[in-house]
């Protein structure tokens, strides 16, 4: 008896040591994956599945954690973005965030990779979150400069939201705190960003000293004072400065730089638009009408690599039947993985679907900008002429220079579509001061003033010129049917409309019916008539 329990604690001895080695054996193992990732090599999805197998059975909350978070490295260096956002989703399932060693630093890996991906697809809110989940788990797990990068990529998100205020104010900040922390470099390339913003708000001196500074401790130019390969939009930014402080030799001079070294679609779009906006400036049709056309047809190819990109994701996300298997590998979790997945691919289709939509919104901007290109030309040629005989064409001469300012602006509003879209249209819309102002009428149900009036004829002008020109060009402008529809495209309510001009329900109501039979040639409500002058923008 004495012998059989001998044996027997022998073996269990024997065992509990095999395991330990074995332990030992896989999680080194698994660091040499880790090592490979963070120093750029390349691993398979192969590589790592062994290792996630066995510490989802042998290994600690840390182990798990590491293991599903290499394995979406993996899948994400394949291409495969939702098997990728899986992992990533497993791993901070496995996170233990009520232990004392919770591994906060990997977390905050995890959570930034997520906010990658979710910027790719174009869901920039999402992206935004889980930036914001990343910095807070740097901060607890003692990670510095992680937290402070993980930061700035929040004002990175706030700038793609069309939110400059917030974009600009955070990046302050964190280049604030990467100097208090030891990081001059990472504060001077932050603030780098910013330039382009505060450029387009008028803060001159701050942009420029944030150049200044920039191209002497960045580290990414040479002693020639050329940017490093891949950055060259840097130079439509000086370009921007010059032309707005009306330098106008260094303000070519950057863009035809830019256009010169910058061989991308993007950077010939971005410069030939710079000096598109200043051969106007200068009034030079010819050059105007040149580099616009030009800028144009550039930005056709960049949507025609954007749109190949999308493709490419959404193929990405319909590609499974090479990994189906992997699919079901873990099935107490394929219910909640199916909802995951159902929501990405609708969220998908919606991105797709506004994208065309925009597309052809776009090209009837365009045609309508190379027209007013067209005829801003003719004018001026023919101003030119009739200046040689001052005393007989003073009157013709003073018309089409008044025509010419129009045409400028109308110009200058089309391009800004083209360039920004009509979603960040509507979101400046909503953050004008103006508009605010007009709101808070509406809202506390007064009549507007004549004053008032005139600021809802230039919100609509600003914001939505196509819309303004056919509505100059098809109703009276002191008409109450021009009045209700430029309320209407400001997205007013028929009740909020009548307490703003001082009138019944009713007559809105008539009104607006009238008014969608004259433009139209169709019956309808006052919701149906601010729904088709909705889509003109």
């Amino acid at each position: 008896m004495r012998r059989l329990l001998y044996i027997m604690m022998l073996l269990v001895a024997t065992i509990g040591c095999t395991t330990d080695v074995e332990y030992t054996k896989m999680r080194s193992a698994l660091d040499s994956i880790n090592v490979r990732n963070r120093t750029g090599l390349p691993f398979s999805v192969s590589d790592v599945e062994p290792f996630v197998r066995y510490f989802k059975s042998h290994g600690t909350p840390q182990d798990r954690l590491l293991a599903y978070y290499l394995l979406g490295r993996a899948y994400y260096d394949q291409g495969e973005a939702p098997m990728s956002l899986q992992c990533y989703y497993d791993a901070i399932d496995c996170a233990d965030t009520t232990s004392s060693d919770c591994d906060y630093a990997q977390l905050s890996r995890v959570y930034g990779q997520m906010a990658d991906i979710y910027y790719d697809q174009g869901l920039y809110r999402e992206g935004l979150l889980h930036d914001q989940l990343s910095t807070k788990s740097a901060w607890k797990g003692g990670d510095t400069l992680a937290a402070l990068r993980s930061y700035e990529q929040e004002g990175i998100a706030y700038s793609m939201l069309g939110q400059v205020d917030s974009f600009v104010i955070v990046i302050r900040e964190v280049a604030l705190k990467y100097e208090q922390c030891g990081y001059p470099v990472e504060a001077t390339i932050a603030l780098a960003t910013i330039i382009g913003s505060l450029i387009d708000r008028g803060e001159y001196q701050d942009a420029k000293r944030y150049m200044d500074r920039f191209e002497s401790q960045s580290g990414r130019f040479d002693s020639s004072g050329n940017i490093e390969a891949g950055r060259e939009i840097y130079y439509n930014f000086k370009g921007q400065y010059y032309l707005h402080i009306n330098v106008m030799d260094s303000a070519e001079y950057y863009f035809r730089k830019e256009i010169r070294d910058g061989k991308d679609y993007g950077n010939q779009h971005a410069g030939a638009r710079g000096l598109a906006e200043l051969y106007q400036r200068l009034h030079q049709p010819d050059s105007t009408a040149k580099y616009s056309q030009y800028a144009y047809l550039m930005n056709d190819s960049v949507h025609a690599i954007t749109k190949a990109q999308e493709i490419e994701r959404i193929k990405a996300v319909y590609d499974y039947t090479r990994n189906q298997g992997i699919a079901h590998r873990e099935s107490e979790r394929a219910v909640v993985a199916n909802k995951r997945l159902l929501v990405s691919l609708l969220v998908i289709l919606m991105i797709t679907l506004l994208t065309s939509w925009l597309y052809i919104v776009r090209k009837e901007l365009i045609i309508n900008l190379e027209k007013t290109v067209a005829e801003l030309g003719q004018i001026e040629a023919e101003s030119v002429e009739l200046r040689q005989d001052m005393s007989a064409n003073q009157q013709q001469i003073e018309e089409n220079e008044k025509r010419i300012k129009q045409l400028e602006q109308k110009l200058g509003r089309y391009g800004k579509l083209i360039y920004f879209g009509a979603v960040k249209a509507e979101n400046d819309l909503v953050l004008s001061p103006n508009y605010k102002r007009i709101q808070e009428i509406a809202r506390k149900g007064k009549k507007l003033q004549d004053s008032d009036l005139e600021v809802v004829h230039q919100l609509v002008n600003e914001y939505f010129p196509g819309c303004y020109d056919f509505l100059v060009y098809t109703l009276k402008s002191n008409s109450v049917e021009y009045q209700i529809s430029l309320l209407l495209r400001l997205h007013f309510k028929a009740g909020e409309i009548a307490n703003m001009l001082n009138v019944t329900p009713p007559y809105i109501s008539r009104i607006c019916s009238e008014t969608m039979e004259k433009l139209f040639k169709k019956k309808g409500s006052s919701k149906e008539l601010a729904k088709e002058l909705s889509k003109l923008i």
